[in-house]
């Protein structure tokens, strides 16, 4: 990988499997570890990125590598120069798992009050180019740790305050958000006593969680009772299919899709033939000049299928000489939606065109839905394409 970040946080994730029982290669795990050392050794500069430093420190004391010295060293003389939360936290929790208490307190309280700070101003101090961080993600990664270090760490009931008053179930959650959140909740139940919870007259022992389908739900309600003395929570989550059409919409993107013969005349896609080749052309900008990882998924409707899994250059078709060049950073071709990734900075091209073609395959009417482009870690800024019906007749 090339962001030594997200090397740290495989390695992580690899660390986690194999702690669980899933057989992690040998090899491959030693190969992470090494470079999250070797990445260390060059990435001392806490100016820069102490992110970093934190995470491939608390990856290294996760497999019994770091030094105790160093944990001490940095959480002792320069745990100010640590700026996110989830830094400082992980510095704690490093020092956790070698045995030093005191100092894991004193790390989990600075990344305590510096979570309050930037929740008050509700901006992440920016370190690097383009950062994963966000206050939501920082205390759930507080919360995750504190929980699997020690359920009686003296900051864990502010932690928790925090992240409470933090939730917002209206805003979209980016991936990291997500992933530290379900750390989190996998933590709490590990440490979660009988709670007095009644589920339809049924005791359970600790949390409760179940799904059921709307006829289900008319057909037999749920009733859950609370017999506990703490007050609790329940989180409802709802997923449904629109019935009409979603139309286009977005906030700091545009995003428009066409479709065109192979002589680059443009058609309509309502109704088409059985075995019609296409050449599908997905347009985006960007409306602010911030850096941005970006992704564009455009879902194919059942009758149609890729036919090369490529995209098109500028070079291979002379009707299409007016497509604009876009250096991609990852493409995937999947049975049911293409998706291209961009990494941009400040300053660079704001403007995105993909294309590919593609083959009516099935006789029917289905649903075409819509093309969508996404900041991956501010989920809020994303732009969609109008949905609708296509024919394929025979």
């Amino acid at each position: 990988m090339d962001d030594p970040w997200l090397t740290a946080y495989a390695t992580d994730f690899l660390t986690r499997a194999k702690e669980v029982g899933y057989k992690v290669p040998q090899n491959a795990m030693q190969q992470a570890l090494s470079s999250v050392k070797n990445r260390l050794t060059y990435q001392s500069d806490l100016e820069k990125d102490s992110e970093t430093v934190a995470y491939a420190l608390y990856v290294l004391a996760r497999n019994r590598m770091a030094s105790a010295g160093d944990l001490r060293y940095y959480v002792e003389t320069k745990l100010d120069a640590f700026r996110s939360p989830l830094s400082r936290a992980q510095l704690g929790a490093a020092l956790a798992l070698y045995g030093d208490r005191v100092r894991a307190e004193r790390a989990f309280n600075s990344a305590l009050g510096l979570a309050h700070d930037i929740a008050n101003r509700n901006v992440m101090p920016e370190e690097r180019t383009y950062s994963f961080s966000s206050i939501r993600r920082d205390v759930a990664g507080m919360l995750a740790l504190a929980h699997e270090i020690s359920p009686n760490l003296d900051s864990l009931s502010d932690i928790k305050d925090l992240a409470r008053s933090l939730y917002d179930p209206e805003r979209r959650l980016s991936t990291q958000e997500q992933a530290w959140m379900v750390l989190a909740a996998r933590a709490q139940l590990a440490n979660t006593q009988d709670l007095g919870i009644m589920l339809n007259g049924q005791a359970s022992d600790g949390p409760v969680s179940t799904s059921v389908s709307g006829e289900g739900l008319d057909a037999t309600p749920l009733t859950v009772i609370n017999g506990g003395e703490k007050q609790l929570e329940a989180t409802v989550t709802t997923l449904a299919t629109p019935i009409e059409p979603l139309p286009a919409g977005g906030d700091g993107f545009t995003i428009s899709r066409s479709y065109h013969r192979l002589d680059g005349s443009v058609v309509n896609m309502s109704e088409i033939k059985q075995n019609e080749r296409f050449v599908v052309v997905v347009s985006a900008s960007q409306l602010e000049d911030v850096p941005a990882r970006l992704i564009i998924s455009d879902l194919l409707p059942a009758g149609l299928e890729v036919e090369n899994p490529h995209l098109i250059s500028n070079s291979e078709m002379d009707s299409f000489s007016w497509l604009q060049k876009t250096n991609v950073t990852h493409v995937e071709f999947r049975s049911d939606r293409v998706l291209a990734a961009f990494d941009r900075q400040r300053g660079e091209q704001k403007d995105f065109t993909i294309a590919y073609t593609v083959r009516a395959v099935s006789p029917g009417t289905f649903t075409h839905p819509a093309a969508v482009i996404e900041d991956m870690y501010r989920p809020d800024k994303s732009a969609r394409t109008a949905s609708g019906w296509m024919t394929v007749s025979q």
